[in-house]
């Protein structure tokens, strides 16, 4: 019986070292394939609409890529090192992703010369990240169209999505909409022309 409860707790202790690593493995390989696309098309034209994203992976910022040349939109990123891929970033945001107090780069944009705002994050155990929570509490979104959209592995809760609302209506906003595309769980997922092709006729409405 000792030797079944040594062997079980070894077992499970190894796939908690393993898992971490090869989580960032994957993690790692979609960043630098995204970054590969993105270096290709990305723009930072100016325009009376803006696509400002958060994104770790890169998975949300080719989805706000894709966004941005549906609509002629000016791109913004949201950086936060604290989330940077790798084993201390994906730590970092299974620990503290209910952490509004994350540092941002930038912490505000002037956002007066847009009629209409697209808002991207990726979900994090149901909720959107961090570091959106953090832009959209810095910043006034008076009298503008907000679409807030994510790409997420499986699902999302509705209730963090309408505090969500609730807060970018507090800052201003004159309407707020939500769309998602689900990628799926890692090893299952879409290819990225699968996943663009899904963001592309889900915007295709707007």
């Amino acid at each position: 019986m000792k030797k079944v409860l040594f062997y079980t707790i070894s077992i499970l202790i190894l796939a908690a070292i393993i898992a971490p690593v090869i989580i960032t493995s994957i993690e790692r390989s979609q960043f630098d394939k995204n970054s590969d696309l993105l270096a290709k098309s990305q723009s930072s034209k100016q325009s009376d609409v803006a696509v400002i994203y958060f994104s770790r992976s890169g998975n949300t910022a080719i989805m706000a890529n894709k966004i941005a040349e549906m609509f002629d939109a000016e791109l913004i990123a949201i950086e936060a090192p604290k989330y940077e891929i790798g084993l201390t970033g994906l730590a970092n945001a299974a620990m503290s992703f209910q952490d509004h107090e994350v540092e941002i780069t930038p912490q505000t944009i002037d956002l007066s010369k847009y009629n209409k705002i697209y808002l991207g994050s990726p979900i994090w155990f149901y909720r959107p990240s961090p570091p959106i929570w953090k832009f959209a509490e810095n910043n006034r979104f008076d009298g503008k169209d907000v679409v807030f959209f994510n790409s997420y592995n499986s699902n999302y809760g509705q209730d963090y999505i309408d505090e969500f609302k609730s807060l970018v209506m507090r800052n201003g906003a004159k309407s707020f909409e939500h769309k998602a595309v689900i990628r799926g769980r890692m090893g299952s997922q879409l290819s990225t022309e699968e996943f663009l092709s899904e963001v592309a006729a889900l915007f295709a409405e707007n």
